[in-house]
């Protein structure tokens, strides 16, 4: 016997049996059933702030949680971009601050034999 046979008897017993119940049996039943049913509580639809609460979490913390990740990581190369940029400027800075502190004008190092020159006369 499978379970939807096994229920199925169950059910035909217990619908039999409640066929034979006396009238003051089904009464009281019937009157703690209504009883019962008065104490339910009902729920009410409504705006309130603890049903904004579980929307947010229930729909858009879910999505949200994916945009978050993607806003940070988004954040993070354009940080990394920004700071990759702001050490080539600094190097840059140095590097101009060098030529103008320099005895040299800036002339001979736009000179194509000048780089030669320094190769050949820069002690090793």
């Amino acid at each position: 016997m499978n379970e939807h046979d096994f229920q199925f008897r169950v059910r035909q017993h217990l619908n039999t049996s409640a066929r034979q119940v006396s009238p003051k049996v089904s009464s009281r039943l019937h009157e703690a059933r209504q009883k019962a049913l008065s104490r339910q509580k009902v729920t009410v639809r409504r705006f309130s702030l603890a049903g904004i609460s579980h929307a947010f979490t229930e729909r858009a913390l879910p999505q949200g949680r994916t945009a978050i990740a993607m806003v940070l990581i988004l954040l993070l190369v354009v940080g990394s971009g920004l700071l990759g940029e702001m050490q080539r400027m600094a190097e840059l800075e140095e590097v101009d601050s060098a030529l103008l502190s320099d005895d040299l004008p800036i002339d001979a190092y736009l000179d194509q034999g000048f780089d030669a020159w320094v190769q050949n006369n820069s002690p090793d």
